[in-house]
Formats: structure tokens, sequence, C-alpha cells
């Protein structure tokens, strides 16, 4: 380059003026020095002897990895990193007024650039792009705030159009908002604190109104809320722990009152209870058995006490008990046979003695006989020890329903 010197070797005058600037050790630097070795740096100057470029080796390994360029008035215009020493820049800075403006990076050995900083006249950073795909532009745009992340837009699926916005608060993330069919409005939005989710909303029938609500604690879903009838409330109550559902709750009317309940065991069903007659009690109770009905009980005409049990084997009803006159006891027994009544036993006498029997074919009565005050079938029962079960599950003692 005419009227550029490349100094080979250094002297001393040089050699002071290297120290300066890269605040080697004299011990350090004399050794390289005195064996001839391969600078630690090297300078060029134009034909006033203005430095316009130096060279660095940073790690002594005998190669330069920092280049930093000089404009005619010293101020430094770019530098460049080989941050990875394979022998290629990196890293690459570009100066205003002899202050850091702009960076671009390369986070692979392609040398392909895929992270761009820009900072203000005060030297903090104030935007960062990242190329995330390698689109070999940035999909990630972050903005910065006296140094703070404050807003994050991101192109997720290289429409070219952001589809995810990150929102900060005093530089961590607060919430997330996700647009997820592409019709430019969002339908995804996740809620933190401390940088843990806490909540998470979604537009699922991208309406505009959110319709399913889950709520988390160490970054777990511990709750869910769904929108089950179209509303904008949530009617539908989903609770885990870890990944098995415990318990599911639904307001099936709109009333805001919960009518159904659902226990689980191992993730499995195992009880049911409903307000059928939202009569604010619970009148129907299902139980199950590896997510299968096995018994059915009900209060049929709301007096806080069952009334009906309905019996289940591979989910074919079998048999049916009821009490009729309401004195807790049952005096109608029902059997059936693949799913189809086949016999009925009566106490009509209420005496707690087997009085009557009929005989079915579909629901056609084939057979009658009057009984001798028969025995009652052994496996039936009374339903009043039920009733406490029933009452101590009453719609006030469940949370969100009042009456």
């Amino acid at each position: 380059m005419p009227g550029v010197t490349e100094l080979s070797t250094m002297s001393f005058y040089t050699c002071k003026i290297a120290l300066v600037l890269i605040g080697a050790g004299v011990g350090l630097f004399s050794a390289a020095f005195g064996a001839a070795q391969q600078p630690v740096a090297s300078f060029y100057y134009d034909d006033q002897g203005k430095v316009v470029r130096q060279e660095r080796d940073s790690n002594g390994d005998g190669k330069m990895d920092r280049w930093t360029y000089y404009d005619s008035q010293g101020s430094i215009e770019r530098a460049e990193h080989d941050v990875n020493f394979d022998g290629k820049p990196d890293v690459f800075l570009y100066y205003e007024g002899g202050k850091p403006r702009r960076e671009e990076s390369a986070s692979t050995n392609d040398g392909r650039v895929d992270t761009w900083v820009y900072f203000n006249t005060m030297g903090e950073i104030v935007r960062k792009g990242q190329d995330t795909g390698g689109a070999g532009k940035p999909t990630v745009w972050i903005n910065y705030e006296k140094g703070q992340p404050v807003r994050a837009e991101e192109d997720t699926n290289s429409s070219g159009k952001s589809n995810r916005v990150v929102h900060f608060r005093e530089g961590k993330m607060s919430h997330i908002e996700e647009d997820t069919n592409g019709d430019g409005k969002p339908d995804t939005f996740s809620y933190f604190e401390n940088g843990q989710l806490v909540r998470k909303e979604l537009d699922r029938k991208f309406t505009g109104r959110i319709d399913l609500w889950g709520y988390y604690q160490e970054g777990r879903l511990t709750k869910q809320a769904e929108d089950v009838r179209g509303d904008g409330k949530p009617g539908r109550f989903v609770y885990f722990n870890g990944e098995e559902v415990i318990r599911r709750e639904e307001d099936s009317t709109g009333r805001g009152r919960i009518d159904i309940i659902e226990t689980f065991a191992q993730g499995r069903l195992s009880k049911r209870l409903r307000d059928s007659k939202s009569a604010d009690r619970w009148d129907t109770l299902y139980y199950f058995q590896n997510n299968e009905l096995v018994r059915e009980e009900r209060d049929t005409d709301v007096d806080g006490f069952l009334d009906l049990r309905i019996f289940y084997e591979n989910g074919t009803i079998v048999r049916q008990e009821a009490d009729t006159n309401g004195d807790r006891r049952v005096d109608v027994w029902v059997n059936f046979q693949n799913g189809q009544k086949v016999e009925q036993l009566e106490d009509q006498k209420f005496a707690g003695k087997i009085s009557a029997r009929y005989l079915f074919k579909g629901e056609e009565v084939i057979g009658q006989e009057a009984v001798a005050d028969g025995d009652p079938p052994t496996r039936s029962a009374g339903f009043a020890a039920l009733a406490d079960e029933l009452m101590s599950m009453a719609a006030p003692s469940v949370p969100g329903a009042t009456k």
C-alpha cells in the first residue's frame, strides 16, 4: 500500500506505543521481542505518520486476531475480532466519533453474520437483531432502554412479519404475545413472574376472545379454566398434580355456580357429582373403576336423599334399586340382561318384604305373580347410609360455588 509501512520488527519507539495500546506487561512483551517471534502487535501508518491500522495477537498463539482501523483524525472506524481463533474475523464493530454504534457477529464457524447490535451515542445498547434460522437477516429484534431489554419481536414462521412479541419489565420477561394463525392478531398470551410462567391465555377459535386459561406454579400447570359456552367466561376448571388430573369442575348452565364435579385417582376418573336440576344440591352421583361407570345414585325428587341406584358391569346396566315412598328403604328391585329389563321385584306394602314379581321381555310384562312376604335381595340396602355423604357435598361447600 503506497505510503504505508509494515513494521516486521518493532523499534524502541514503536514498542512503547504498543505497550500503551495493548496494555501488555513489559516482561511478556520483552520476551516476545527478544525471541524474535511474531510480534504481539503490528501498526500501519500513512504518509503523515498516523496509525491507520492495528493488529494484535490477544492469546499469544502467534496469529493476529484483533484488527482495528482508524480514520484520518486518528479515531477508530472499525474493529474486527477473531473470537474463536480460527484466523477469520467473526465480530465486527463500527464506530462514529470514536464510539461504537454497531456490532455484527457470527456465532458459528461459517463466518455469516447472525447478530446485529446497535448502540446510542452513550455506548448503550438500544437494539439487537438475531438470525435464529439461517435466513441471513434478523428474525428477532430486541429493543433496549438504559441497557435493559423492554420489547422483542420475532418472526417464527419465516413470513417476514413479526408474530411473537416479548415484553420485559426491569429487564425480566413479563409477558409474551403470539399470533399462531398468521392473521396479524395475537391469540396466545403468556405471563411471567421472576422469569417463571404463571399464566397462559389462548384464543383457540381466533375470535378475539380468550377461551382457555392455564395457571402455573414453578413452571408446571396446576389449573386450567375453559370457556365452554362461548360467553368469554370460564365454565370448566381442571386441576392437576404434576401431569395427572385430580379434579374437574364445571358450570354447565352458565349460572355462575359449579354443578358438576369429577374427582380422579391416579389420573383415572373415580367419581362424578352433578346438580342436574340446578337446585344447588348434588342429586346424581356416579362411581367409576378404571374410567368405567360401575354405579349411579340419584335423588329423583331433590329432597336431599338418594332414592335410586343403578349398577353397571362392563358399561351395561345390570340392576336398579329404588325407594319409591321416601322411607329411606329400597322397595323396588329391577334386574337386567344384556341391558334389557327381565325382572322387577316390589315391596308393595313397604314392609321390608317382597310382595310382587314381574317378568319382562323388552318393555312388555310377560309374567306376574304375587309373593307371600319374600325376603328382598341380600345385596340391596337402604339409602340412609348415603344421605350424610350427599349432604356433606352440598354445593355451597365447593370452592367457587355459592347459594
